[in-house]
């Protein structure tokens, strides 16, 4: 029965490494996507930063617009000066109020056109920076998922060893003793079996298990189970340990052996 007992015991092992390594295969979609999340954060930064550089571009272009409208205006007002249409002294100082007005919203767009200038610079650079953000963002994302999607092979050739791992257990273990097993493997979510610690407890549910089970897992003449989560008990404990008797030092030992001359 000791021998069924290890026997299923590497069959709960296998098993569970088959769930989890398939379960790591399932997931490799969902971690490509998942490694693809920072790529397409930079992605989307980027395309903001260059819809805001493109906008601070139009606006530069239409205070540059603004501007030169501005000089015509005000080349056209110095123009009536000269070509003698002001005729009096009153329409002459209204005309100078106006050149002075018009002159004053020039400096006013001039200013503007300054602190567009310096933004779009600002803005190049922060594109820039973002562009090369995505391109380092593809770098990782392309290595991450060629790391990936190539476990995909390895994860194959795990889940197939321990296939062919189970079908060799599976011919060497009894067939009533199987059928437990694979029913308590589907009600206990894979873990049929169960070890006792050293101090007498189940592993799986941590209540103690009656002394007299204990020394009958010890055994391992029959099959036992834990009276509270059912499953197949098996001794995990510690083996004892035989301490040495310290040593006497050196000088004792010689003066029994006068002692006893």
């Amino acid at each position: 029965m000791k021998e069924q007992l290890e026997r299923l015991i590497a069959l709960q092992e296998a098993d569970l490494r088959l769930a989890e390594s398939a379960e790591r295969k399932r997931r490799i979609p969902e971690m490509v996507e998942a490694a693809r999340q920072p790529l397409q954060a930079a992605q989307t930064l980027r395309d903001t930063v260059k819809q805001a550089s493109e906008t601070t571009g139009k606006e530069r272009k239409a205070c540059e617009q603004a501007l030169a409208e501005q000089e015509q205006a005000i080349s056209k007002l110095q123009d009536r000066t000269t070509k003698g249409e002001i005729k009096t002294n009153r329409e002459y100082q209204a005309h100078l109020l106006e050149i002075e007005i018009a002159k004053k919203k020039r400096g006013e767009i001039e200013e503007q056109l300054l602190i567009l200038m310096d933004a779009v610079d600002a803005k190049k650079k922060e594109a820039a920076q973002a562009e090369a953000a995505v391109k380092e963002a593809e770098r990782k994302f392309a290595d991450e998922k060629a790391a990936l999607e190539g476990s995909v092979g390895a994860l194959d050739e795990e889940l197939a060893g321990l296939r062919r791992k189970r079908e060799a257990l599976l011919a060497e273990i009894d067939p009533s003793l199987l059928r437990t097993y694979e029913k308590l493997k589907i009600s206990k979510k894979g873990h049929a079996l169960a070890g006792i610690n050293k101090d007498g407890s189940c592993m799986a549910c941590r209540l103690q298990v009656q002394p007299q089970v204990v020394a009958e897992v010890k055994r391992a003449n029959a099959i036992q189970t834990c009276f509270e989560c059912h499953r197949i008990l098996y001794w995990a404990g510690d083996p004892v340990q035989i301490v040495p008797l310290p040593e006497k030092p050196v000088e004792e030992v010689e003066e029994a052996a006068e002692t006893t001359e």
